[in-house]
């Protein structure tokens, strides 16, 4: 009788544990960014990547004043790219800018970096609480020194 209730408790358990387990792994923090940028566009010329923080890439998403910035690294540190998003004044917020009326992506890799831009992006997302930046979702388009230069494409996405 002990036996049979044993491996009751352990069915039940184990049942319970695998039922919440999904809903742990969504609630967990994310950050990461997909990028594309085609041959020529400075300064990440022709390299693409999907890179969520994890041990073999470091990304990492906060707000510095009214800039959002995105740190990613791969390669154990060679590789790493930032980009500095923000609006013609003050913080981002729900909805798309461009160069035109005066928002900006800095994008910076291997230690060179265009500010010279002619950027769009998208926020359709952003939520901050006490603690800084909580979720962003994000679009974007960076072309260095022309509007007609070659592009680098990405999103970002942010949860904690």
């Amino acid at each position: 009788m002990k036996l049979r209730h044993a491996f009751t408790t352990f069915a039940v358990t184990a049942g319970l544990i695998g039922a919440f387990a999904p809903a742990a792994a969504a609630d967990e923090p994310i950050a990461s960014v997909e990028f594309a940028a085609e041959q020529g566009a400075f300064p990440v010329d022709g390299k693409s990547g999907h890179w969520v923080d994890s041990p073999e890439h470091e990304v990492m998403i906060r707000e510095v004043g009214d800039v959002l910035r995105v740190d990613a690294d791969a390669d154990n540190g060679f590789y790493h790219f930032r980009l500095d998003f923000s609006a013609p004044s003050g913080a981002l917020q729900v909805g798309s800018y461009d160069h035109a009326a005066g928002a900006h992506i800095l994008a910076i890799s291997a230690g060179l970096g265009c500010s010279d831009d002619y950027s769009t992006f998208t926020v359709s997302r952003i939520e901050g609480g006490a603690a800084g930046l909580t979720a962003l979702d994000a679009t974007f388009e960076q072309r260095c020194a022309d509007p007609t230069a070659p592009a680098l494409r990405g999103e970002v996405h942010y949860r904690r």
